[in-house]
């Protein structure tokens, strides 16, 4: 096919977000990657250190002229105002905690929150992320927001996809963090800016001096977690606005990427796909519909399409369960992977295994039918439990069969995750003097991008595999 001259010519400018045309992309990748990688890395780098050095030095500026400099957010500020009328989720929490939470809420800085002694003895403080993002590091409080909370479960199964929804890349010494939003009726980013202040049970402070948070809580020392969740409150008006939701509207969210969700009715096999569409309404940034598109799939090709989106990096969710076997009617779960494997030798000639692999968002309540933690179908076909490396934790992920996923399962959301430049950031693992150095030098290790299969001709110039 003839290449248009004007269009070759007049590309240039697409050239450093990989949409020039084939030939110019593929010639100047090399120049590409080492000006993305500069700009990202190493400048990044830099930025931090210069952060930190001006932190400090205002702190003790601030201890000389006896002032605070620690940031509080005016337009969400830490009182009962901005919790709403929360009315709880008591079968992820205390049932006290299940009520209405009026002066029930103690507002405590996550970054001063106790943490454990390492296993050295050192002492270790909270970080905004650890050393690798985990979805188990994701646990459901007694907010009624598991749609959200398993919305970034799924995202956290992606690399790099939570650190671009933060603007802030590490601790904040002030306590202020930038993140972004993307408002699906506008079709635009929004920027959220907020404090570290983190509703806890003030019964159980007063009580112990416990840090115990009411809604999402941190499994290790990280924050990311309850403070995405408290942007989403404030980019909703209010921690009782993310009572009940669409888990692919969460996703959708933080990746500004479409949303769509195949339904499964009980009266037949087959499922029918819908299109999220947001609506633009001032009292509610959540409105949204779905709408059906003229395309009946039935249970088997379901399957494949599923295991395609998988293998491209989607990012999958699951609803309107059963309620049977220790699932939860009316909640949202991850779907971390979707396997076909084979028990026969070396995969070959034996049975093929439809699998699916599911996480609870609260980390605990799991499936207890076939192919579950505790069956006895994992000692009966080692090679499938070898295959899927199968371990018995109690972490809230589970496998269960596609068989036994359609009779329990009516609806899976599915959000095409755009891998771009923005999937790219700085990883700073902690506020150790070489933490930013070393998450420049991974950073900038670009040979890794010649072996990802995603890449092509077109998205080759975009740092998109590290």
């Amino acid at each position: 096919m003839a290449i248009d001259f004007k269009d070759a010519c007049c590309c240039w400018s697409k050239l450093l977000t990989g949409r020039a045309c084939r030939f110019y992309n593929v010639i100047c990748c090399p120049f590409v990657l080492c000006i993305w990688a500069t700009s990202i890395y190493c400048c990044g780098c830099i930025r931090v250190y210069l952060n930190r050095g001006l932190y400090k030095f205002c702190c003790c500026l601030c201890r000389a002229f006896n002032c605070c400099w620690l940031y509080t957010d005016k337009d969400f500020p830490p009182e009962d105002a901005s919790l709403g009328d929360v009315k709880g989720d008591s079968a992820a929490g205390d049932r006290e905690e299940g009520k209405k939470f009026a002066g029930q809420a103690k507002w405590i800085r996550g970054g001063r929150f106790p943490v454990p002694k390492d296993k050295e003895g050192r002492q270790r403080r909270m970080q905004l992320f650890s050393e690798q993002v985990d979805s188990r590091d994701i646990c459901q409080g007694a907010l009624g927001d598991c749609w959200l909370l398993a919305a970034i479960a799924c995202l956290a199964e992606h690399k790099g996809a939570i650190q671009a929804v933060f603007r802030t890349k590490e601790v904040n010494p002030r306590g202020k963090y930038v993140l972004r939003l993307f408002d699906g009726a506008k079709e635009k980013w929004e920027i959220i800016i907020i404090d570290d202040y983190i509703p806890c049970n003030k019964a159980s402070h007063e009580r112990d001096g416990t840090c115990k948070p009411l809604f999402s809580k941190p499994n290790k020392n990280e924050l990311y977690v309850m403070l995405m969740e408290k942007a989403f409150a404030k980019f909703c008006g209010g921690y009782s606005a993310l009572e009940g939701g669409q888990t692919i509207w969460a996703i959708r969210a933080m990746t500004g990427d479409p949303a769509r969700l195949f339904y499964r009715s009980d009266a037949c096999d087959n499922w029918q796909r819908k299109d999220l569409k947001n609506f633009d309404d001032p009292h509610d940034k959540r409105k949204c519909g779905l709408y059906a598109r003229d395309e009946k799939i039935d249970n088997e090709t379901m399957f494949e399409i599923l295991r395609k989106y998988h293998s491209l990096g989607s990012i999958l969710s699951a609803s309107g369960s059963s309620g049977a076997d220790g699932l939860v009617t009316g909640h949202a779960y991850s779907i971390l992977q979707v396997r076909k494997v084979n028990d026969g030798f070396m995969g070959i000639g034996g049975k093929d295994y439809k699998m699916i692999q599911i996480r609870n968002p609260w980390g605990a309540g799991e499936w207890k039918g076939d192919w579950s933690d505790k069956s006895k179908l994992w000692e009966e076909h080692t090679a499938v439990k070898k295959q899927l490396e199968f371990e018995d934790v109690d972490d809230g992920a589970f496998w269960m069969s596609w068989s036994d996923f359609i009779q329990n399962w009516s609806r899976i959301g599915v959000v095409d995750r755009t891998v771009d430049i923005n999937s790219l950031s700085l990883h700073v693992k902690d506020d150790s003097a070489c933490a930013p150095t070393l998450g420049c030098c991974r950073g900038c290790w670009a040979p890794s991008l010649c072996f990802d299969p995603r890449l092509n001709c077109k998205t080759l110039a975009i740092l998109s595999s590290l």
